[in-house]
């Protein structure tokens, strides 16, 4: 008994076998494979493998939208594997490894990346190539980002000849020494891909993602695909486009809906549905999470995902059910995994000395004035805020460094002309509200004294240290804590404290006085700290 079987692809660029019986003699194939689908491939087939459509796509910016790899913050890892089972036994699988590199330019971010892709159509004809992708992110405001993507790829595609012809018998006994005639074995294909993207994405005030959309074109230059050379089997232009807006956020628990539409040539769909996130109990690192995926797609397919994810790593998997009577009975469902590593450079404290003005009560224009970005090790962007036009020339940033013994010198110094009183309301810092960088009437009375004690003792010179709880994001918390000690600068200098005595640092989340995450301990992690740092 022989199979026929007859390969198809779904608009979700899946694939799936229809089979019927017949009695005919078995010798032309091998491991249950027809070599009538070969047929097929070279004359009816489209050849969609060598673009998946991952149902985790949030995962696969690659294959999603080149413009959504500019989202990518930190130097990371990335891998997608999608299997897809059918009742002929056979599957069609898709492994994708890609790496992404951010470069803080300024008020923006270019993110260098690369992919490896590996698709197999049964046993085959396989797919391998790699993707290039460069992304251009702009800050728009401080919570939103528009980024604008684009990759070229270069591909083969490869009949591979692990299979038997009627031509490799001889008076009906099989040799394997003879070479197939065929010529469709050992066929390959090359050809290149350019696909573009744009991606607009919008944060809440704790640097979650609240809201997303974004369009790209993929295949621009149609290539051929064909191994015949036949001029209509060309990867068509395919256009694909996401959105998703969260229409709750409670204290641990977020519904974020989305939607995808993807249009390629004569298949469309669309997927709807929504993911459900619940935040666990905080490590030292960051937030857990838990994120819920159901989505219907209009393919007859119904997909369902989980995924944990933490600051260091993120683990998903997924499982597409058919719906539909004729899926059903043609394949057994889609399996798919995505893993993300995320490498994260350690903040260092970047100084910013400022020449001493005369303080002024600031104008409105000067309230609305721009700021200047300073980059951070990782090329965090850090703000300084633009001061009256009376300032002079702002000196390059510098760090004070000290040994040892000049450090022991310094503190035998401070012993001496600083009573423990003093020393004790120097250790003292100045607190603030969530996301704030005002300060409260107690840190105005604080700061009064601390005036007072710095009029009176002006041979020292101060580092003001802003510091950040780990709730939003590092860029967010690096901008807030400079923003945060640069108010207590301009406070203390409104009150008579010569400004080239202060030393500006922002640590943003790094340093934290607490690693808990309880809100009594992000509460005093978010702080401007005094340090005495030398006798003038």
């Amino acid at each position: 008994m022989e199979k026929i079987l007859a390969l198809y692809d779904s608009p979700d660029n899946t694939y799936y076998l229809t089979e019927k019986i017949t009695a005919i003699d078995m010798v032309f194939f091998k491991k249950n494979i027809a070599l009538g689908i070969l047929a097929l491939l070279l004359s009816n087939f489209t050849a969609y493998a060598q673009e998946p459509n991952f149902s985790m796509y949030h995962y696969a910016p690659f294959f999603t939208n080149p413009g959504m790899i500019g989202t990518q913050e930190n130097v990371s890892l990335m891998l997608n594997y999608r299997n897809q089972s059918i009742a002929a036994g056979e599957s069609f699988r898709t492994s994708s490894l890609s790496g992404y590199y951010p470069v803080y330019l300024g008020n923006h971010r270019l993110v260098i990346a690369a992919n490896l892709l590996n698709d197999q159509v049964s046993e085959f004809v396989t797919t391998n190539g790699g993707l290039l992708g460069v992304a251009y992110s702009i800050r728009t405001t401080s919570k939103s980002e528009l980024s604008f993507g684009l990759q070229s790829g270069f591909f083969q595609r490869k009949i591979n000849n692990d299979f038997t012809t009627d031509d490799q018998f001889v008076n009906g006994v099989f040799d394997p020494g003879s070479i197939s005639g065929d010529a469709v074995f050992n066929q390959t294909k090359n050809y290149p891909t350019l696909s573009a993207g744009l991606h607009y994405k919008l944060n809440d005030a704790e640097g979650r993602e609240k809201a997303f959309i974004g369009g790209a074109i993929f295949n621009a230059i149609e290539p051929n695909v064909s191994f015949i050379d036949a001029e209509d089997d060309k990867l068509p232009l395919s256009f694909r486009a996401t959105a998703g807006y969260r229409v709750y956020q409670g204290l641990k628990f977020s519904v974020l809906p989305t939607v995808r539409v993807v249009n390629q040539a004569s298949n469309n769909f669309l997927n709807i549905g929504s993911r459900f996130g619940y935040e666990l109990a905080p490590s030292e690192k960051g937030v857990k999470k838990i994120d819920l995926g159901v989505w219907y797609n209009t393919n007859d397919m119904g997909v369902f995902s989980i995924a944990y994810e933490q600051p260091d790593f993120t683990i998903g998997v997924s499982y597409d059910l058919p719906v539909g009577a004729d899926l059903s009975t043609a394949q057994n469902g889609i399996f798919e995994l995505a893993i993300s590593l995320r490498i994260k450079k350690k903040s260092k404290k970047y100084v910013q000395k400022q020449t001493p003005i005369a303080y002024t009560e600031p104008s409105p224009v000067q309230d609305s004035a721009e700021t200047e970005i300073i980059v951070e090790e990782q090329q965090q962007e850090i703000i300084e805020p633009v001061t009256e036009p009376v300032q002079k020339e702002i000196e390059q940033p510098q760090v004070v460094v000290e040994s040892e013994e000049e450090a022991k010198e310094t503190e035998e110094v401070i012993e001496e002309y600083l009573t423990s009183n003093e020393r004790d309301i120097l250790s003292k810092t100045v607190r603030f509200q969530l996301n704030s960088d005002e300060l409260t009437e107690d840190s105005q009375l604080f700061l009064n004294t601390v005036s007072d004690i710095l009029n009176g003792k002006t041979d020292f010179q101060i580092e003001l240290i802003g510091h950040t709880c780990s709730l939003g994001s590092e860029k967010l918390n690096a901008d807030l804590s400079i923003k945060r000690a640069n108010e207590v600068l301009k406070y203390l200098t409104s009150k008579g404290v010569e400004q080239d005595r202060f030393i500006v640092l922002g640590a943003g989340e790094s340093d934290p006085l607490h690693s808990k995450e309880t809100e009594e301990a992000r509460m005093e992690n978010r702080r401007v700290e005094f340090n005495v740092l030398q006798h003038r």
